[in-house]
């Protein structure tokens, strides 16, 4: 990822959004390392959201093994939120 937009986490990523990624990182362990990587990078502020759109694209629908139809709803209503975010940088 050559370049990555970034944005404020602390000003724009609310207490649900922030429980849900936890989720979808718990349902994903054990699962595709990339895609729980790239999760955790929301955290830190970067725009991974299209990156992970295209890995789970990519990945075979059977490797999801503990996740439902809803935990697929929550990471398309996920990556949408963030696409929505501002450009900015979360202060360390």
């Amino acid at each position: 990822m050559a370049h990555t937009r970034r944005f404020n986490r602390h000003e724009n990523m609310n207490g649900v959004t922030r429980a849900v990624i936890l989720h979808l990182i718990k349902v994903n362990v054990g699962g595709n390392f990339e895609i729980t990587n790239m999760l955790y990078g929301l955290f830190d502020g970067y725009d991974y959201a299209d990156a992970i759109k295209e890995e789970v694209k990519n990945t075979t629908k059977g490797d999801f093994i503990d996740w439902s139809e809803q935990d697929f709803r929550f990471l398309d209503a996920v990556c949408n939120e963030v696409k929505k975010y501002p450009e900015g940088i979360t202060a360390v």
